[in-house]
């Protein structure tokens, strides 16, 4: 009876929990700049477009936190209909430094939209997501990742 009740418990918490974990891949996937390296990423809503320009309907506008190694970006994302979309840029030049902190740096990115964009449209059922930028140092030339974490919970 213990056992039931716990498994009970288990099923009706994942049932109601989502989280949804987007990872952008290390270089540039498409067959236009195979192996241009990942540098950034944003996020954006809406349809993508079939006239030719790459873009969807609109910009999402985050709230920028330093991070050690990089940079954290809260978003509150549109709501269904319109899809959401984590946009992966790959080939950006000008890097932006941050502050050293207990010998680390907090808050350096990369600037402007890289030479490539990957998309990974995320879940309908995901409202807020934190995107965390973070450069991998140990590595020549340094190398970035990007992963967004989303919750369907406001």
């Amino acid at each position: 009876m213990k056992r039931n009740l716990i498994a009970a418990l288990i099923l009706s918490t994942s049932a109601t929990a989502h989280a949804g974990v987007y990872k952008c891949p290390s270089t540039y996937p498409g067959k236009e700049s195979p192996g241009l390296p990942l540098t950034s990423a944003m996020m954006m809503w809406g349809e993508r477009p079939t006239d030719g320009t790459i873009y969807p309907s609109g910009w999402l506008r985050g709230d920028d936190r330093p991070a050690k190694d990089g940079i954290d970006i809260l978003y509150g994302l549109s709501e269904p209909p319109e899809p959401n979309w984590l946009v992966c840029e790959y080939g950006s030049h000008k890097r932006i430094k941050g502050r050293f902190h207990d010998g680390h740096e907090w808050g350096q990115y990369m600037e402007g939209h890289g030479k490539e964009s990957w998309f990974i449209r995320l879940a309908p059922e995901d409202v807020n997501c934190t995107q965390q930028t973070r450069e991998i140092k140990s590595r020549k030339p340094s190398a970035w990742t990007v992963t967004a974490t989303c919750t369907g919970q406001p």
